[in-house]
């Protein structure tokens, strides 16, 4: 019987890149030879974001209430998702964890931001506190999320960084910020996403429909704009994949708004789009892996990321900051290919041989 392997992650999370990313590193592991399961634990401070009804305010409660339907299906499309495509343990809370830590050989935090302790509210979880023996504990591509520890948090990332086995991370600022923190070094690997090739996703993505259109996603600041000149000027609709919609500012609910894709459709629609045009890091990984035609707004706050990820393949260029139309640039695909199927390489050997280590002692 193949050795089991456990991750952790925030895969109960309705959002794409969360649960897109979970489904890849499962399917890493398994290409690899071992069983894998992500373990079914529930973080109070992440679910409690994704309430079907919006208790925060009385706007808040009567704008959940009008995109209920919406919502609703989008849930049952992410229920659907995780059955088809994702193994998952039987559901754990906090305390019963350390039950968990006698049922896999190996356990592997990451990827996403799990070590960002304003998404988890500092939940130690996500370092593998729960296992016993730190050599058990592996990190594949996980990430701070932010540019900076605040002083007050050194000594809970410093403990919690100590504990931990193997360390792998996605970012170079991550990388620097561990090296700092408590002088160990991680080495940096891909996201979960790039261990699949652009053939690979394409076998879980319904049939395309939609034709001629700018994708849309995470907008920033100047994202919406900024899209709606560039299909403007070549001829294409929008369509917009969008959380919800605003009922105070109307312009920004531009174009096809889509409020109840599951991964699967969001996938399909990005690889069918002419261009796509966001703020996300996924969104900008799957541009990558499909050669898509991409432009992307770096988030203020936590941008790192993104840059980190375009600067891997010299690609800083398709930042825009909405000065000026976006420049429809060519991109050297074969170079991003050549280059990506390089650090998936190096990323799958980090892998495979951190869970070696850490089954055979």
């Amino acid at each position: 019987m193949a050795v089991k392997i456990a991750t952790i992650t925030f895969h109960m999370a309705r959002n794409y890149g969360a649960l897109l990313q979970c489904f890849a590193l499962q399917k890493a592991i398994q290409n690899l030879g071992y069983r894998s399961e992500v373990l079914d634990y529930d973080c109070k401070q992440i679910s409690k974001g994704y309430n079907l009804v919006n208790f925060d305010s009385k706007l808040s409660f009567i704008k959940s209430l009008l995109l209920f339907p919406f919502f609703y299906r989008k849930k049952k499309r992410y229920d659907r998702f995780i059955k088809r495509y994702i193994s998952v343990s039987q559901r754990y809370d906090y305390h019963e964890l350390a039950r968990a830590a006698r049922d896999y050989v190996a356990f592997i935090t990451g990827s996403d931001q799990v070590w960002n302790y304003k998404l988890t509210g500092g939940d130690s979880t996500y370092f593998l506190d729960f296992v016993p023996d730190h050599r058990k504990r592996l990190s594949y591509a996980a990430s701070f999320g932010i540019k900076e520890i605040p002083e007050e948090r050194n000594g809970f990332y410093q403990k919690n960084l100590e504990g931990m086995g193997h360390l792998s991370v996605r970012e170079k600022t991550a990388a620097a910020m561990i090296k700092q923190l408590c002088g160990r070094r991680a080495e940096v690997v891909l996201d979960p996403v790039f261990l699949q090739t652009a053939e690979q996703w394409r076998t879980i993505m319904p049939k395309k429909r939609e034709k001629g259109y700018v994708f849309v996603y995470m907008p920033g600041k100047h994202t919406l704009k900024c899209a709606a000149d560039l299909a403007r000027r070549k001829g294409l609709t929008i369509i917009f994949c969008a959380y919800d919609i605003s009922l105070r500012k109307f312009k920004q609910n531009i174009g096809d708004i889509r409020l109840s894709l599951g991964p699967d459709e969001f996938l399909s629609l990005l690889d069918g789009a002419d261009y796509v045009v966001t703020g996300s890091f996924h969104a900008t990984a799957f541009s990558l892996i499909l050669q898509k035609r991409f432009f992307v707004e770096v988030p203020p706050k936590v941008g790192s990321r993104i840059t980190d990820l375009l600067d891997s393949f010299d690609l800083r260029d398709r930042i825009f900051n909405g000065a000026g139309a976006l420049e429809d640039r060519e991109i050297d695909w074969s170079k991003v290919e050549q280059r990506m199927n390089h650090l998936r390489q190096q990323s799958l050997t980090s892998l495979r041989r951190s869970i070696e280590a850490a089954v055979h002692g």
